[in-house]
């Protein structure tokens, strides 16, 4: 294998002398070929480079084919980039990127990891900085951007003035001096403020820990090495660059913690992990190495500081490019195939997590891989994905080989945003083959019609064209419903009805009583949307009164035929609010069986088989009268007071799995596998 370092200038010239030797040497024991090159040595007509090998004591220059992979120490930002460096990114996987600043990182954990976080804000003035300033005694200010401890100071308060230190310089400042200060500091770029929460040594100096994690070969988290930071005598931080230290890290935590020491290390290191991966989720690209900033307290809380890409590692170099190698050809391989098929989910719904998880088990209960993507996930010049894989009962990231079929819960397809992910896929097979989006209520019950058996659940229903046409409509079948064709979520809803001296109309949260002018009017307007339907009020509700609708859930098996699922109830808790499924409802979820058990304890066997009978005849009529592949479908029906099922609608696009999961993924993994 050949490996490649690459920087934009010469990096025999920009990397410490201990770091490349690190790594060549670490590619001789790993056994693959590593040389250096910049962006001079690219030849893009030729698709070649001149690269330095070491041999011997002495580096000599070579022209070689494109290297399998290449390892970009000291990343430049897209707008820095060379021509050359960009031209051979679409060719060759590359294992370093550029992430957000603190704040951003901040705010990616903040919900997750809340009792390790330390308050941060960004910096835009003098008056946000005195308002943090009036929360904590004393705050320190960074560089959003910043590492190496550069242009970072503390302020606190003292009488009129303030005391402002940097490193180990103390000065005091009136209003005018500090104001000065701090317009220097922004005019270097964006900065963030944070409360001033030092941990100290006996000897009053500031002590951190850095835990240096890496993937490595698996393309996993690993920690490379944990070590303290101890500030230099009177200094703010405890920046190595800045004149600190560092030491044994057992001995430095027995000091301010007495026992737990190896407690303590390995709680930094898993809890490093466990923020890496959600600092990875919102990156298309697996992040190779991070260094995590820790503060233990007294009482043994860790408090996260911040992370860093490119941490320094002046003594541990040897063990940082054991893994760099390793990794580096895990990267290279990553697009191979693997022995089992591959199903993978599309999906940018943090709600599929379960159903993932689901799917994984089902796969290997299928002797198949699985992982899940989003659609900014894929790199198609490199044939692979970055995807989420189970382990251990964690979604943990990896790069993923392309997969032999795609189950698609993004359901996206026909949207200009996300042409990317389905042309890049283009040759996969997919379960879902339509087009994103609902599918109009007109269609479904257009297409339900044609069908003698169907035709008797079906509610009557017409288009709103003309208010002569819905005031007819009205004086025929009463009460009816008025609602937008195109999925609504339960919303722009009408419930309407003839009163004497003209009508009712009631949405989710107000009830208005119309002259038949100002219906008409009202009914003239939603026809000029052309995209509303009037149909019958039908009054499923139990025996006290309260709304329900049930969720008739069918999937695919492996045979390719429709398994019945569930018939799922929901109720409204409110026997006023008749649209269960509106934002505004409190709805309760129950079980078919309890459901009819209360309502129906006569009937419960002969009206779920009513039900399975119903749903697979709709799945098999639409499946049969659609031309693209559908690989699932949830239709909601409602049971009047004569126990007569009638069709609401049928949704084929984002269908919800709560609570059935595992059903789902014992036939969608089998009927994804039959698509090969």
């Amino acid at each position: 294998m050949l490996i490649g370092v690459y920087c934009k200038n010469d990096p025999l010239q920009m990397l410490p002398e201990r770091r490349i030797s690190a790594i060549v040497g670490e590619g001789w024991r790993q056994g693959v070929d590593v040389f250096f090159f910049d962006a001079s040595s690219i030849d893009m007509e030729q698709e070649s480079i001149k690269g330095k090998f070491q041999v011997g004591d002495f580096w000599m220059e070579k022209k070689v084919p494109l290297p399998d992979v290449i390892l970009n120490e000291a990343p430049d930002p897209v707008e820095s980039r060379p021509e050359s460096e960009n031209w051979l990114r679409r060719r060759v996987p590359f294992t370093i990127f550029l992430i957000h600043g603190k704040y951003e990182i901040q705010q990616k954990l903040e919900t997750h990891f809340q009792e390790h976080m330390v308050p941060t804000e960004r910096l835009l003035d003098l008056n946000e900085l005195l308002a943090f300033l009036d929360e904590h005694n004393e705050i320190i200010v960074k560089p959003n951007q910043g590492h190496r401890g550069n242009s970072i100071f503390t302020v606190k308060r003292e009488g009129q003035n303030y005391i402002c230190r940097q490193h180990a310089t103390e000065r005091q400042l009136n209003y005018s001096a500090l104001e000065k200060h701090l317009q220097d500091v922004l005019a270097q770029g964006p900065s963030i403020m944070q409360p001033y929460v030092p941990s100290m040594n006996e000897m009053q100096e500031v002590v951190d820990f850095r835990v240096h994690i890496q993937r490595n070969g698996t393309g996993g988290w690993v920690p490379t090495k944990v070590y303290p930071r101890i500030g230099a005598p009177n200094s703010v931080i405890s920046n190595l660059s800045k004149g600190g230290r560092t030491g044994d890290t057992r001995n430095v935590l027995q000091q301010l913690l007495l026992d737990e020491a190896d407690l303590k290390i390995r709680e930094m290191e898993q809890l490093s992990i466990r923020m890496a991966e959600q600092i990875n989720c919102s990156y298309p690209f697996l992040i190779d190495e991070l260094g995590m900033d820790f503060i233990v307290k007294p009482d043994g809380k860790l408090l996260f500081l911040e992370a860093n890409i490119s941490p320094q590692t002046r003594f541990h170099e040897r063990e940082r490019a054991a893994n760099m190698i390793e990794y580096a050809q895990y990267v290279a391989g990553a697009g191979r195939m693997v022995p089992n098929p591959v199903v993978a989910m599309l999906t940018a719904d943090p709600v599929d997590k379960p159903l993932a998880a689901a799917c994984a088990y089902a796969a290997k209960w299928n002797d198949a891989e699985f992982y899940y993507f989003g659609p900014t996930d894929v790199h198609a010049e490199w044939r692979f994905i970055k995807g989420y894989v189970y382990q251990n009962g964690e979604w943990e990231a990896r790069y993923c080989p392309f997969p032999n079929v795609v189950y698609d819960r993004l359901k996206e397809r026909g949207d200009a945003n996300f042409g990317n992910v389905y042309a890049a896929l283009r040759h996969v097979p997919f379960t879902d083959e339509r087009k994103g989006g609902s599918f109009s209520k007109k269609n479904i019950y257009e297409m339900i019609q044609m069908d003698p058996e169907l035709l008797e659940h079906l509610i009557p229903y017409q288009e709103v064209k003309h208010s002569d046409e819905v005031l007819a409509f009205i004086d025929m079948h009463g009460t009816s419903v008025i609602k937008p064709s195109l999925g609504s979520f339960g919303e722009d809803i009408l419930i309407v009805q003839r009163e004497e001296g003209g009508y009712t109309v009631k949405d989710h949260e107000h009830i208005r009583l119309m002259s038949e002018k100002e219906f008409i009017e009202l009914i003239t307007m939603i026809a000029a949307k052309n995209s509303h339907l009037i149909q019958k009020f039908i009054r499923s509700e139990t025996q006290n009164g309260l709304p329900f609708h049930l969720r008739l859930h069918l999937v695919r098996n492996g045979e390719g035929a429709w398994s019945f699922l569930s018939a799922s109830p929901f109720l409204s808790t409110q026997s006023d609010h008749k649209v269960v499924n509106h934002p505004g409802s409190l709805r309760a979820f129950t079980t078919w069986d309890w459901l009819s058990r209360h309502e129906y304890p006569d009937k419960q066997e002969a009206m779920f088989a009513t039900l399975q009978q119903l749903g697979l005849r709709i799945a098999n009529y639409i499946s049969a009268n659609i031309s693209e592949r559908i690989c699932e479908l949830g239709i909601d029906v409602g049971i009047d007071p004569l126990c007569k099922v009638w069709l609401f609608e049928a949704n084929m696009n984002k269908i919800g799995s709560t609570h059935r999961e595992f059903e789902v993924a014992q036939n969608i993994v089998p009927f994804a596998l039959s698509l090969q």
